[in-house]
């Protein structure tokens, strides 16, 4: 009966210290949970103030834009406004100086039909006084008149004799050896074409022969002239 007691007492120990330690863990587990949840609930609160930080930065940033643009508006009325007035200004600026040019050019106009009547009375009066003095000069003379004089009338004799003479003339002239064969005969002489002097002759001889005997151009005559200005080029 002894060691029923003894055992039912270490079984009843020993359920009690596993139900401690389950409560214990539970205890720790609820615990664990519970710092669990206010590490998110922080990050939350975190992630909360930095939103309404942004929510609060781009609604001040939208109202600086927006005041910003309401200054731009309001500085381009006022610039209209004022290039408006000025318009303004200067157009009622040029219709006074309009008015006072018609004034100016109305006041001139009559003084100007006063000299043009002037000036066309003064005209009349001088092509009257013309008129007269014209009238009172002595006549013109009549102009000579210029009798052109008959052709003097000759006889058939002296016709006759003139046609022979012409006749004999002309038949001199053909007997004659025309001009255009004495060119040459005389006068200066004309040099014939060619060298100056022998000497000239030979030189150019001499020349002539060198280019013939001159080495075949491999090639194309540009290349030659290529080599030849780099041979004068590395000589500078």
């Amino acid at each position: 009966m002894a060691t029923k007691k003894a055992a039912k007492k270490a079984a009843r120990k020993a359920t009690k210290k596993t139900a401690k330690k389950a409560v214990r863990k539970a205890g720790a587990k609820r615990t664990a949970k519970k710092a669990a949840k206010k590490v998110v609930r922080k990050a939350a609160v975190k992630r909360t103030v930095k939103k309404a930080a942004k929510k609060a930065a781009k609604k001040t940033a939208r109202k600086a834009v927006k005041k910003t643009a309401i200054r731009r508006a309001a500085a381009k009325k006022t610039a209209r406004k004022a290039v408006k007035k000025t318009a303004t200004r200067k157009a009622a600026a040029k219709k006074v100086a309009k008015k006072a040019t018609k004034k100016v050019a109305a006041r001139k106009s009559p003084a100007k039909k006063a000299a043009k009547k002037v000036v066309r009375k003064a005209a009349a009066t001088k092509r009257v006084a013309t008129k007269k003095t014209v009238a009172r000069k002595a006549p013109r003379k009549p102009r000579a008149v210029h009798v052109i004089p008959e052709p003097a009338h000759i006889t058939p004799e002296q016709a006759l004799a003139n046609t022979r003479a012409l006749l004999e003339a002309k038949h001199a002239h053909d007997r004659e050896t025309p001009a255009w064969q004495h060119i040459g005969e005389g006068g200066n002489h004309v040099p014939d074409p060619g060298f100056q002097s022998e000497e000239a002759r030979m030189k150019a001889n001499e020349l002539h022969q060198g280019e013939t005997h001159q080495s075949a151009i491999q090639g194309s005559i540009g290349a030659t002239d290529r080599q030849n200005q780099g041979k004068r080029d590395a000589r500078g």
